[in-house]
Order: C-alpha cells, then structure tokens, then sequence
C-alpha cells in the first residue's frame, strides 16, 4: 500500500535537511525541493481548475508544523547589560559626584553608595529560578560560583539550594562587570577633565591669551578651570562625564 509522505515545517521554514517523509529521508535539498514543487504546481493546477481549496487543505493536512527550541538565556550577556543598567539608571550620579570630588569613582556598591547594598539585592540577586534555568546558569557562569554554604545552610530542598545558589552567583557575574564598567569609566576621567577645562577657557578668553595654555601642564590647565570658573567647568565636566558614562555602558 502506498503510504503518503508527510512533510515538517520547522518556525516557518521547510527544513530540508531533515526527512521531508515518514518513510523516505531527502539528504539532496535540491532533490526534496523538486518534491515539493511538483506537488505544488500540482495544487496550483487543480485549483486554477475547479477553484477547489480541498487539496491544498489536504495537502497541509500532511504538514507537521514544529517550533524550534528556544535557545538558552545568555547570562554572561545579561550580566553585562544589568551591570550598565546599574550605572545609567541607579548610581550615575553618584558615580559623578565622586569623580568630582575625589577623582575616580569607587566600584564597591555596598559601601560607598546610598543604599547601594539594597538596589544590588533587589534588583539584581533576588530573583527566583527553575530548576532548569538555575542548573543553566552554573553551567555558563561557573567561573563565578558561589561558594559561601551558609547562604543556604538552612534549607534542605536541593533545588531551592540550586535557586539561591544560582541567585548569588549571578550577583557575582554582575559585581565583575560593573567593576569593569568603573575601571574604564575611571580611565576616561583625565581626558574628560582637560577637555572640559580647554573648552570653558576657551569661551572665557581671547586669543592672544589661549597661546599661554600652550605652555601650561593640563594639572595646571585644570586648576585655573576649577579656580577662576568654578561654576561652568563642573557644569561642563558634569555634562561630559554623563556622555561618557553612557557611552561606555552602550
């Protein structure tokens, strides 16, 4: 007895690597695609005949329509992302106001932020995982692991374990990419300075007296920024250290 073929469409594609039929597997793509062409030309054919749409829909009737997998969450990206997020929207400008005041910006959240230790946990650590989605997250942030047992000490349900095992260590993921973020945006804090006090010297002074810069040290270029235009330069560097700052957590 013939059997008829039955075809699958993976997402909304035809997959022809895979057996376009139960009993017949087409390797040959271009093979399978004359296949199909053929029994749609056929369809179009009987249509345009009798404007019939019963052998298309027996046609479909055949189609096994399956969606592909989800691919995993990438948490090594998501670290990233809420580590930027963590800066542009909780702690600019904190960030800024210590540039200005001590000259870099420190990457410890706990202490040296208001609130700081609070935001970390509620927004980042305290997020509930599956099983599965914990067991997926060791597994890609394992040079991240949290060791410290007395986290979970209390609890004996091994996946609960796993959850808050998984919790914590994606807080170190993204305690390691915003320590990196404040690296590079406290790398950036000189050239941001000296252009922000070139500028507003510039717009201050005339030419005969930019040529006296020339000889200046960019500390001393600085100094008379801060001194003699107090109020523009920090408005000026305010300004510039945000730019950056979002630039760098793009």
């Amino acid at each position: 007895m013939k059997q008829e073929p039955s075809y699958i469409i993976a997402s909304i594609y035809v997959d022809l690597s895979r057996p376009i039929s139960r009993y017949s597997s087409y390797r040959d793509t271009d093979y399978a695609k004359q296949i199909l062409k053929s029994q749609l030309t056929s369809l179009a054919i009987q249509f345009a005949s009798n404007h019939s749409l019963d052998g298309i829909d027996e046609f479909m009737g055949r189609f096994h329509f399956e969606l592909p997998p989800e691919p995993p969450t990438d948490y090594a990206r998501e670290a990233e992302e809420d580590a930027a997020m963590l800066i542009t929207d909780y702690f600019m400008d904190e960030i800024i106001d210590q540039i200005i005041d001590q000259g870099e910006a420190s990457a410890d959240i706990n202490n040296d932020y208001g609130n700081g230790d609070s935001i970390f946990h509620e927004v980042i650590v305290d997020r509930s995982y599956s099983q599965t989605d914990a067991a997926e997250l060791l597994s890609q942030l394992y040079n991240y692991t949290e060791g410290d047992s007395g986290l979970w000490k209390e609890e004996t349900d091994v996946d609960r374990i796993a959850e808050i095992q998984a919790a914590f260590t994606y807080g170190n993921a993204v305690w390691a990419e915003l320590d990196d973020l404040i690296t590079d945006i406290n790398n950036e804090v000189d050239d941001i300075k000296i252009n922000a006090a070139y500028e507003v010297l510039m717009e201050n002074t005339d030419n005969k007296e930019l040529s006296d810069y020339d000889e200046m040290t960019d500390d001393e270029v600085i100094d008379m920024a801060e001194t003699d235009f107090s109020d523009e330069y920090e408005e000026k560097l305010r300004a510039a250290l945000k730019n950056v700052i979002k630039s760098i957590c793009e």
